[in-house]
């Protein structure tokens, strides 16, 4: 039950609080006086987007709380799943800052505006003067089966679990056409991989070294010679370095002790000598080991041929780089058998989440199709009770093969307002004010099952006049004596019926114009039917009627 509305700075309302009681609550106010501002607040606290020129003064935030009781216990399991504790006074909260932003709360605690809107539905429904238009929209259609049958909940499974179902089924299409494109290519990427793999690169200096070698292969034979006979200079021939030095090394001896630096020189002939030693020796093991083979030669220039060619088909400068685009190939290969094992194992996922599916969809439709005749049923004999005696109404299920967002059920209201004329869709066939009627006829018929607590009908009267009016106003006012009801009424008939009645008009001054909302006493309802009746020019004849009006309640 709504049981309070704060409104502050928003459109023509600069602040207003009212108090509201169970039953049947009646608002009335001249067009344009600002009832659609009043249920677009509640509408903003039922998740609605909210924009910043709704700003009475665009320099302060806009505030709009309702307090709302409640001992449904979905609704407290909403609470606890928000992390909001358990109360029967629920306090729903929207702030609108001049900074284009918007904040929620519940019970003072902040909450996402989808937490919101859960929450906010769930304690109030709210019925706009374009909901009529709804009937037309399947979801729409389904949402009022899904209550009518207790399925909500079951259905809200489903959709979670059928969206899942989509994003595996899309990922496993994007990978097979992924796998397919790759697979298009993929004995390039083998060829290219076991080319260089088959090479055999394992030092990056191999081709320096490689060059280095075949440079010495080329030139083995100068080599060689001239190694010998550098040898033959140094140590081997008869008139060598060596030789030569250690004359010189005598000539010293036999000066030490008469000149001074004799000793100092000998000590580094014989640093000369053994530095010539080791020379003689690098160049003899050299020359010994230094061969003409031309097959080597030839096995080396291949080798540097065949890595020369694979540096410049991949369009790299050295070995590194090469074995970078091996790695490349076969991440490349590797990667195919990555996407094949994921599509198996998505595969799997796929296929268990469709059975799941089915085995929901079933139930749901099982649950759904139990209710058709009845709420059939109810529909016409509310129909009939306002005003179309010849109502004809069915549920009618084309079901789809396979299982969609809504289950295996395709669901459609047929309707004909005469004898002569064939049931057809709502949108074809119903008027302004069968579709009204038709609202009002479901909305009675599901709104207690719902568990919400009070339900706003925005001149869902429009349309019909006289008796029809006064029975729909009766529907309303029964409709109340379970959940609160609010009614936005330009028909004096409904609006005698009502336990409480609330008058919205504009006040001005030399500055501003802006709205108020006032809750009316018995003579101010006399005085306020008699104008719905006569308009401006109240006489006695419209005072008496008002009077009998709210006599006759």
């Amino acid at each position: 039950m709504l049981k309070s509305l704060f409104i502050k700075n928003y459109i023509l309302i600069e602040e207003l609080k009212i108090n509201f009681s169970k039953g049947f609550n009646i608002i009335t106010g001249e067009t344009g006086a600002g009832k659609s501002i009043i249920l677009d607040a509640i509408a903003l606290l039922l998740g609605k987007r909210a924009e910043t020129d709704v700003l009475y003064d665009n320099q302060k935030k806009c505030i709009i709380e309702a307090e709302i009781f409640t001992d449904d216990q979905e609704i407290f399991q909403v609470l606890a799943d928000n992390d909001i504790d358990k109360d029967n006074n629920i306090i729903l909260r929207r702030e609108i800052l001049p900074q284009s932003k918007s904040r929620s709360y519940v019970n003072d605690t902040p909450v996402k505006l989808s937490a919101l809107k859960e929450i906010g539905e769930k304690l109030i429904d709210l019925h706009s003067q374009y909901e009529n238009l709804s009937l037309s929209l399947y979801n729409y259609r389904l949402k009022i089966i899904d209550i009518a049958a207790g399925t909500v909940s079951l259905q809200t499974e489903y959709q979670n679990k059928f969206n899942k179902y989509s994003e595996n089924k899309k990922l496993l299409q994007e990978l097979e056409i992924s796998l397919a494109e790759k697979l298009k290519d993929i004995d390039y990427y083998k060829f290219q991989y076991d080319q260089i793999s088959t090479a055999k690169l394992n030092d990056d200096a191999e081709l320096e070294e490689l060059e280095q070698k075949a440079l010495m292969l080329e030139n083995a034979e100068e080599i060689k010679e001239s190694l010998l006979k550098a040898s033959d200079l140094i140590y081997d021939g008869e008139i060598s370095a060596l030789s030569l030095l250690k004359e010189v090394k005598i000539l010293f001896g036999k000066l030490s002790g008469k000149y001074p630096k004799a000793d100092e020189l000998n000590e580094r002939i014989d640093s000369v000598i053994q530095e010539l030693k080791d020379i003689s020796s690098i160049i003899s093991e050299d020359a010994e080991n230094s061969e003409i083979n031309p097959e080597l030669l030839e096995n080396t220039n291949t080798r540097i041929d065949l890595i020369n060619s694979l540096l410049m088909k991949h369009r790299v400068s050295s070995i590194k780089e090469l074995k970078q685009k091996a790695e490349e190939f076969l991440s490349y290969i590797t990667g195919t058998e990555d996407i094949e094992n994921q599509i198996k194992s998505l595969q799997e996922t796929v296929k268990s989440d469709y059975l799941q599916l089915v085995t929901i969809a079933e139930e749901l439709s099982k649950k759904r199709e139990a209710v058709f005749e009845k709420f059939s049923e109810r529909i016409i004999s509310s129909l009939v009770y306002l005003g179309i005696k010849d109502a004809s109404f069915k549920v009618v299920n084309s079901k789809n093969s396979e299982p969609e967002s809504s289950g295996f059920d395709n669901i459609e209201f047929l309707f004909s307002a005469n004898k002569s004329m064939e049931m057809q869709s709502l949108s074809r066939v119903a008027s302004g004010g069968e579709f009204s009627r038709l609202m009002l006829a479901f909305k009675s018929y599901i709104v207690k099952a719902s568990g919400v607590s009070c339900v706003v009908f925005d001149e869902i009267d429009t349309g019909v006049s006289g008796e029809i009016a006064l029975k729909m106003g009766k529907m309303m006012k029964e409709l109340s004596s379970d959940i609160q009801v609010f009614a936005i009424t330009h028909l004096p008939q409904i609006a005698a019926l009502g336990d409480y009645h609330f008058k919205v008009y504009k006040r001005s001054d030399k500055l501003k114009t802006y709205t108020v909302i006032q809750e009316l006493n018995f003579d101010e309802r006399i005085k306020e039917i008699a104008s719905m009746i006569g308009g401006d020019n109240i006489s006695n004849q419209t005072i008496e009627t008002a009077k009998l009006l709210l006599t006759k309640r």
